[in-house]
């Protein structure tokens, strides 16, 4: 049909193109059996779902998805697997200069920070990862800091099973739970979309050391030394500490009021 379409066409045979598009029918099967564009098919047809294909139950055509790509998807997976574990192989054992490289890089990522205008320094380090906090208590003991040392606390959204995400870490990490601090409990807020709800969710693990300045000092330098090298790790820290000596001589210097 060339031209415009007279108003009683169009109305004759929209009606007719909705109905076969409810049954299932293509754009390129309605422009055939009614004699118009494809185009003005989709111009009538576009606010309808798209139907599912004419002739197959929903159940085949997943079935037929899964015959097609669960052989390429586990096979993908596979790959995966192989090229984690050739990886795992490469790093091998651990010794303790490996664990004081990997700890103080993990806390220098996830641990408490001093800051110039903040002087704390003592380590205190949270996470949810498990892998992450055997890693981080492995490096304690490495470093020295005794059993005693430790506070432990749980950080968990007050609709979780607490008591029950307390005795996983505890079986985790082997220190009692009664042991724990005062879990620190993160109230709803129904603003906020959880992505966590699920029945693995555990909250995070808080791991602090009293008495650990020096140690957080350490690890600065083990942090700066692992990603830059000794000698530019050695500039840098010379650089923050000269930086934190002007502000000292700067807030002693200004006028007080």
């Amino acid at each position: 049909m060339s031209g415009p379409m007279p108003d009683e066409i169009r109305d004759k045979l929209k009606p007719k193109a909705l109905e076969l598009r409810r049954q299932g029918w293509t754009y390129r099967e309605i422009a055939g059996s009614l004699n118009i564009s494809i185009s003005t098919c989709s111009l009538w047809l576009r606010h309808l779902p798209e139907p599912p294909r004419k002739g197959y139950s929903q159940e085949r055509v997943a079935a037929m998805w899964r015959s097609r790509w669960e052989p390429i998807h586990l096979a993908r997976e596979q790959q995966r697997r192989e090229t984690k574990l050739r990886a795992c192989r490469e790093i091998g054992a651990m010794d303790e200069r490996d664990i004081l490289m990997a700890g103080a890089l993990a806390y220098w990522c996830e641990g408490e920070k001093d800051k110039i205008y903040k002087r704390r320094e003592w380590v205190s380090f949270i996470n949810s990862d498990p892998a992450l906090i055997l890693l981080f208590l492995r490096f304690l003991e490495v470093a020295g800091v005794l059993r005693g040392q430790l506070r432990i606390r749980l950080h968990i959204h007050e609709t979780a099973d607490i008591e029950a995400a307390a005795g996983w870490w505890s079986e985790l990490t082997g220190y009692p739970a009664d042991e724990f601090r005062k879990p620190a409990i993160k109230r709803h807020n129904p603003k906020s979309v959880r992505k966590n709800l699920v029945d693995e969710y555990r909250g995070c693990l808080q791991i602090s050391a009293t008495g650990s300045a020096e140690l957080y000092r350490k690890i600065e330098g083990w942090a700066y030394a692992a990603m830059l090298g000794p000698a530019a790790a050695e500039e840098r820290l010379v650089a923050r500490s000269d930086e934190t000596i002007r502000e000292i001589i700067a807030k002693r210097a200004a006028p007080t009021e």
